[in-house]
């Protein structure tokens, strides 16, 4: 697979995750700019810290979250 291909297959993905994502913060009133940018920046990575962080009450504030990864 050449270089030009695998770029544009990982712009695709992260195109279609930071889509997923996007629909998923409308639907739970969080901030859709924020995780849209995050996503088509790290991809996978941000998906995972977005699950991670939820969507409730309850959810882990972003900046503590990256740190209790950092820490692991």
């Amino acid at each position: 697979m050449s270089k030009t291909t695998l770029l544009k297959v990982t712009l695709a993905v992260h195109a279609v995750l930071a889509a997923l994502v996007a629909a998923d913060a409308r639907k739970r009133d969080r901030p859709v700019g924020k995780w849209v940018a995050a996503t088509l920046l790290t991809g996978v990575v941000a998906v995972l810290v977005y699950v991670l962080s939820g969507g409730d009450d309850e959810a882990v504030p972003l900046d503590e979250l990256v740190d209790q990864i950092e820490l692991e």
